[in-house]
């Protein structure tokens, strides 16, 4: 009979326990280690999209923009009319291969401030059919400030000579106006200039308006030469000039018998977008709406003829892609009223140059642009409004603005510019 020494059941019990709770131990330090690690990437993913929703909301308000500024049918490239809270809006959305995509609301969109609301989704990580999403909403300014300016510049603007060089008068108003036309015996005092950055020089003529200028630009125009005052520190932006993104067909050309002599010119009857590339004469003909984009390196403009019928005038929009822009001689240009006539240069072009004895009726938005006016004598000059990178006048040449442009959608304005950015 063999006798077994006896076991020692406590200290076999007490072993296992401690195993146990050693394991329990480090599966729960494990266990939160894994979950602090799945929590550290879903807030890492989440940021991820949360700072990738706002480029996308910031990139529906760079195609609403665009839109505005180069499409002529607010209906065009995918925006559908459609309203919110009674108000008519435009909508589009636009989706991105990874999921995200974003949806813009543009109200205002045939008014000078417009308001775009964008907000860009991103798949939300680890749930399905969710998204993350951040909103921005925009206010836009379409014109050049918030004053009524009849000519501006970037830079310098220098004039010199004798006389009154800038007034103001309203072809719409028969107090301040003869049939339409500028009369100096019927004129105004807002022919308010505007500068960004330069120096304002009148030297001795003097001026029925103000002058408004940006912070680091200057006045030497003293009160005795205006009948207004200087506003310093002012918020003037003229932006470049965009083409419309348009179907621009070939201009007709049509033959013209003056006496013995024929010759060509572009004769335009019917609404339409069209380019020249070449010199021969511009009519546009009563209640026709016509832009045109120039393709030549020198366009002359007295070659344009904007005709009225029962005071029912054509409507001519220019828009000059590069080069230089001239008138010349005893040139006039026939268009009416300066509303009228808008030539837009882009900014390729470089030089405006008016001489002799010569008219011009309407509105130059060229900012990169040196503007010359030289010679006049007429009493008349330039009729409207002009916008360019400087100005420089000299001999008898005047500016007359139009008050007729002040506030219109079709005054010299390039685009947009964002006055207010807010995060919803």
């Amino acid at each position: 009979m063999h006798l077994h020494p006896p076991t020692n059941q406590p200290e076999r019990g007490s072993t296992l326990m401690t195993a146990l709770f050693l394991c329990l131990t480090i599966m729960t330090v494990l266990g939160s280690f894994l979950s602090l690690i799945s929590s550290r990437y879903k807030i890492t993913v989440r940021a991820r999209g949360w700072n990738s929703a706002l480029p996308l909301a910031e990139a529906g308000v760079e195609e609403a923009l665009t839109h505005l500024q180069t499409d002529a049918n607010v209906s065009a490239n995918g925006w559908t009319a459609g309203t919110v809270g009674g108000q008519p809006v435009y909508l589009k959305q636009r989706n991105f291969t990874n999921g995200s995509y974003y949806y813009v609301t543009l109200a205002g969109a045939n008014s000078n401030n417009p308001v775009i609301y964008s907000t860009g989704f991103v798949p939300a990580p680890l749930q399905a059919k969710n998204y993350i999403s951040r909103t921005v909403k925009i206010t836009g300014s379409r014109g050049s400030s918030s004053v009524n300016l009849g000519f501006s510049a970037i830079q310098d603007i220098q004039m010199t000579g004798k006389g009154v060089a800038v007034d103001s008068f309203n072809s719409a108003d028969p107090a301040l106006s003869t049939n339409g036309q500028y009369d100096p015996k019927k004129t105004g005092a807002n022919g308010n200039i505007g500068c960004v950055s330069g120096t304002v020089d009148l030297n001795k003529q003097t001026m029925a308006g103000s002058v408004y200028i940006n912070a680091g630009a200057k006045s030497v125009v003293p009160s005795s030469q205006m009948t207004g005052t200087t506003y310093s520190n002012q918020k003037l932006s003229f932006p470049d000039v965009v083409l419309p993104k348009v179907n621009w067909l070939a201009a007709p050309v049509i033959k013209v018998t003056v006496g013995k002599s024929v010759t060509q010119v572009h004769d335009f009857n019917l609404d339409g977008d069209y380019y020249v590339d070449d010199s021969l004469g511009i009519t546009v003909e009563p209640r026709v709406n016509v832009r045109i984009r120039v393709d030549t390196q020198s366009f002359d403009f007295s070659t344009i003829n904007v005709l009225s019928a029962g005071g029912n005038s054509g409507s001519l929009t220019i828009y000059q892609v590069a080069g230089s822009a001239s008138l010349s001689g005893n040139s006039t240009v026939n268009v009416g009223r300066a509303r009228d006539f808008h030539y837009y240069g882009l900014p390729g072009v470089d030089n405006l140059k008016f001489s002799g004895n010569s008219s011009f009726t309407g509105v130059i938005y060229a900012p990169a642009a040196d503007f010359t006016l030289s010679g006049g004598g007429n009493n008349i000059g330039l009729i409207g409004s002009s916008v360019t990178k400087t100005i420089s006048m000299s001999g008898h040449y005047f500016l007359h603005y139009d008050e007729d442009l002040s506030g219109a959608a079709s005054s010299s304005t390039a685009g947009y510019t964002v006055t207010s950015w807010q995060e919803l």
